[in-house]
């Protein structure tokens, strides 16, 4: 009983520390991602439903960097918006159709697979990269980091219970102390007793051969009076 509840409290520690590590990285990597691409790759949180049923809210996209050569209709798009509603936003729309023109500059036309209008079309400058991976796992993450009072909720919470469970070790290790000082006390009384005992006994065997003794000679005296 005592090994299974260690080996839960550990697991359970295990558990939200590597919850809480991940939550931190992956916020931090977003943060990141508004202001380059690290080794190549950035990380978007979806956070409209423009491309539902492909993404939902929520869902946490790697980006890669990619050339303008690469881009093929089809392609989930991420790029800078710069006119319109959609100025200042990042957005990650589907690749609806590709133009070139005379120069050879290429002209990408976008559209949220649940929206009916395209987007305003999309130049090479704006563009970060396209989509290559949705994390599963990392998508739950994503969708609490989406709320700040759940994002706070979710990071107080574990602290509260690692807090928790390191009181609950730390009382524990202070009774596992206590009790064999006690346990060690009592025996030494027990064994100064029982020596105690011993002495006792022996002084009393000693005492009781001493008088056998005494008795033995006063016979023998009386014995041999009578015979003088």
């Amino acid at each position: 009983m005592k090994k299974t509840l260690e080996f839960i409290i550990t697991a359970v520690e295990t558990l939200i520390t590597i919850f809480l590590v991940v939550l931190i990285v992956v916020t931090c990597f977003q943060r990141f991602s508004n202001n380059g691409s690290f080794f190549g790759y950035r990380i978007y949180t979806v956070a409209s439903s423009s491309m539902i049923p492909i993404y939902t809210v929520g869902d946490t996209l790697l980006i890669q960097d990619t050339n303008s050569d690469s881009i093929e209709v089809g392609d989930a798009l991420t790029y800078m918006g710069e006119s319109g509603d959609l100025r200042g936003k990042i957005i990650t729309h589907q690749v609806v159709s590709i133009e070139e023109d005379e120069d050879g500059k290429k002209h990408y036309h976008t559209k949220g697979v649940a929206n009916d209008i395209e987007d305003p079309i999309v130049e090479e400058e704006q563009i970060f990269g396209k989509v290559v991976y949705r994390f599963i796992s990392l998508s739950v993450i994503g969708k609490i980091t989406l709320n700040m009072f759940t994002l706070l909720l979710c990071i107080a919470f574990p602290v509260a219970v690692l807090v928790a469970v390191e009181l609950i070790k730390i009382v524990k290790e202070k009774k596992e102390e206590e009790i064999p000082e006690f346990i060690k006390v009592d025996k030494n009384k027990g064994i100064m007793e029982e020596t105690s005992n011993e002495n006792n006994n022996s002084s009393i065997d000693d005492e009781s051969l001493e008088e056998n003794d005494i008795e033995e000679k006063s016979f023998e005296d009386e014995v041999e009076d009578k015979e003088d």
